[in-house]
C-alpha cells in the first residue's frame, strides 16, 4: 500500500480494522449521532412510541394539553432519546394531536348550553399567528441550553403549571358566573374585532415560545388564560387551544428538524398514537 496515496492507505487500514473487529464500515459511519447528544440514534421502538403517543394524545385531548408533558419524560426514560431530541420529536407529534383533537371537537355544541362549533376560529387564528412567531424563537433558544439545563427548566415549568390541571373545573365555574348585576355573556361571544383579539394574541406569544422550547402544545397556558380572560366557555377554550396549537407546533418542529432534533422513525408512530388518542378523547368529551 505504500505506493498508493495517503487517503487510500488510511481508508484501507480502516476497512481492515473494521473487518477484524466484526464491524461493517456502513455501521461505523451510519451510527454517528444526529441530535448532538453524543450517543447513537435510539432504536425505533414503534410499538412503544405508538403506546406513548396514544396515552399522551388521550390525556392531552381531555385536559387541553398537547401531551408533551407525558411524551418528553417517557421518550427520555423509556425510548432512549436525548433531551433535545425528545423535545423536538414531541413537538412533531403535538401537531397531530391538535389536528385530531380539534376534529373530534368540531361540530359539537357547547356542553353548557351553547350551540355551534366549539372552536372559536378568530381566537384560534390570533393565537396561532403570534404563536408561530415565538415558537421558532423558543426552539432556537432550546438548542443553546445543555441537556441538564433543559431538563431542569422543563421540570420547573411542569411544577408551575401543574396546579392549573385540578383547578380547571373551578376556573370554569368562576368564568361561568357573571359578576353581580352583570348580564351573562353568551358562549363564544369573543368578537372578531381587533381589540378583542389582543388578549388571544398575547397568549399566543407566550404559549408559542413555551411550545418551541419545551416541546409541548401550550394548552396548559392557553386553556386557563382563555377561560379567565375571554368570554369563551371551558369546553370552547379546550377545543380552541387544540386547534390553535397546530401551526405554532409545525413551525417549532421545522426549526428543531433543521437542527437534527426530530427523529422521524420515532415521531411517526408517536404522532399516529397521538392522533388516535386525541380524536378518541375529543369524541369522549362530546358524548
Amino acid at each position: 500500500l505504500s505506493s498508493f496515496p495517503r487517503p487510500v492507505q488510511v481508508g484501507s487500514a480502516l476497512l481492515c480494522r473494521c473487518r477484524r473487529t466484526g464491524i461493517s464500515l456502513r455501521q461505523h459511519v451510519t451510527t454517528r449521532p444526529k441530535d448532538g447528544s453524543g450517543a447513537p440514534p435510539p432504536p425505533s421502538h414503534s410499538a412503544g412510541s405508538l403506546a406513548v403517543g396514544s396515552l399522551a394524545g388521550l390525556l392531552g385531548s381531555l385536559v387541553g394539553m398537547g401531551g408533551g408533558f407525558v411524551m418528553v419524560p417517557l421518550m427520555t426514560s423509556r425510548l432512549g432519546l436525548s433531551q433535545h431530541a425528545a423535545h423536538g420529536t414531541s413537538l412533531f407529534a403535538v401537531a397531530a394531536t391538535g389536528v385530531a383533537g380539534a376534529a373530534g371537537y368540531a361540530g359539537a355544541g357547547g356542553g353548557d348550553g351553547g350551540g355551534g362549533d366549539l372552536v372559536d376560529l378568530p381566537c384560534a387564528a390570533a393565537i396561532a399567528l403570534t404563536g408561530m412567531l415565538s415558537a421558532r424563537s423558543g426552539a432556537a433558544f432550546s438548542t443553546k441550553m445543555s441537556p441538564v439545563a433543559l431538563k431542569k427548566a422543563l421540570g420547573y415549568f411542569m411544577i408551575i403549571i401543574s396546579p392549573t390541571v385540578p383547578l380547571k373545573p373551578y376556573i370554569a365555574d368562576y368564568c361561568a358566573s357573571p359578576p353581580d348585576g352583570a348580564a351573562p355573556a353568551p358562549d363564544g361571544a369573543a368578537a372578531a374585532d381587533p381589540p378583542s383579539l389582543l388578549v388571544p394574541g398575547a397568549i399566543g406569544l407566550f404559549s408559542g415560545f413555551a411550545s418551541g422550547l419545551f416541546g409541548v402544545g401550550g394548552g396548559s397556558i392557553v386553556v386557563p388564560a382563555l377561560s379567565l380572560l375571554t368570554p369563551l366557555s371551558h369546553s370552547q377554550a379546550l377545543a380552541t387551544s387544540l386547534c390553535a396549537m397546530v401551526l405554532p407546533a409545525a413551525v417549532g418542529t421545522l426549526s428543531h428538524y433543521k437542527r437534527g432534533n426530530v427523529l422521524l422513525r420515532v415521531g411517526i408512530p408517536l404522532a399516529t398514537g397521538c392522533a388516535l388518542g386525541a380524536y378518541g378523547g375529543g369524541v369522549w368529551v362530546r358524548t
